[in-house]
């Protein structure tokens, strides 16, 4: 199936309108790398398409496929997410979605209205600070909930990417994605900070591998997922197969560190879909060992919260001198 951009937003664009015929979507935009940019990485897209629902709706996200390379992940609102337009301009995720959409479906004007009050003054720097600051204090709050336990990897990875919004958001929009690591680089050196981005990937390991490794846990996750699949979920063998090809695709470009907090995260959540048998067992042996390289094992725990929580006060101290530059 070959796929355009276009042909991509004139895919989720007939959703929506379908939806609405059926439903209750009132309005519908496009948001991430579709609204951004260039999608396709690898072969494969999403297409993050929002649809705002008069009343709430569950569940909150879907996966809708298009093909084994192409699929919409949906995204439902209900109206009353955007009865405050003018204080979204300061949500740190939701703010800056609504600033440069795609809109694909909006009859009535209802997200155009929204929007208005969310554009207004938005590039403002206070209005700028107080997003970045909410990203810190997101940061702050999950530091707080990290314990040395089986769980504590995925708290302190997001952790680390909420801190690093929190600096990138000052230079543009927020990262996700598949190329949430290149983007965070070009935010934060786009200030001139390059060592708070060379300190994100010093504290998620990244620094200490090479393409060989990185090849090596590739072939060792696509392992784990074919133990964890479920063959009649078609959803989540789609969204395996974006994430894979996206990594095979970024590791050619010779930049093994910018693959690492995906492929982490993504992996943590496979091996913890499984039972505790022998044969899962080795599954876990060969997690333990790549975050054991990277310097995040169990008993990394005590040392990197403390490195955390530097970092975290470095980044609370350049927020504040950002401010004061900028009259925020």
């Amino acid at each position: 199936m070959r796929v355009s951009k276009e042909k991509l937003i004139e895919l989720a664009r007939s959703e929506a309108k379908k939806r609405a015929e059926m439903g209750d979507v009132i309005s519908a935009y496009i948001i991430g790398s579709v609204a951004s940019g260039n999608p396709i990485l690898g072969g494969t897209a999403d297409v993050d398409l929002v649809l705002i629902h008069k009343e709430p709706h569950f569940p909150m996200q879907e996966i809708l496929p298009l093909s084994d390379d192409f699929h919409l992940d949906i995204i439902h609102h209900s109206s009353e997410l955007y009865d405050r337009p003018t204080e979204l301009r300061v949500d740190p995720w939701l703010g800056p979605a609504m600033c440069e959409p795609l809109f694909v479906y909006d009859p009535h004007h209802f997200f155009e209205r929204a929007q208005a009050g969310v554009r207004g003054r938005f590039h403002r720097a206070d209005h700028v600070h107080e997003r970045a600051q909410a990203f810190l204090h997101r940061a702050r709050g999950f530091k707080s909930n990290l314990s040395p336990n089986g769980k504590w990897l995925p708290t302190y990875m997001q952790t680390l990417l909420e801190g690093a919004n929190a600096v990138a958001t000052l230079a543009g929009f927020p990262a996700a994605g598949r190329r949430l690591v290149l983007i965070l680089e070009a935010r934060i050196e786009k200030l001139g900070q390059p060592s708070l981005f060379e300190r994100f990937i010093q504290l998620h390991g990244a620094d200490q591998i090479d393409a060989e490794n990185v090849g090596t846990w590739l072939a060792q996750w696509e392992r784990t997922a074919n133990e964890t699949s479920v063959p009649d979920d078609v959803s989540s063998r789609i969204r395996h197969r974006y994430y894979s090809t996206g990594f095979e695709a970024l590791l050619t470009e010779g930049r093994p560190d910018i693959i690492a907090w995906n492929l982490i995260d993504n992996w943590f959540c496979k091996v913890e879909m499984l039972d505790t048998n022998k044969s899962n067992n080795v599954h876990r042996e060969t997690w333990e060992s790549a975050v054991n390289k990277l310097g995040l094992g169990y008993k990394d725990h005590d040392r990197r919260s403390s490195e955390l929580e530097i970092y975290l006060d470095d980044i609370e101290e350049y927020l504040e001198i950002w401010a004061d530059l900028h009259g925020a």
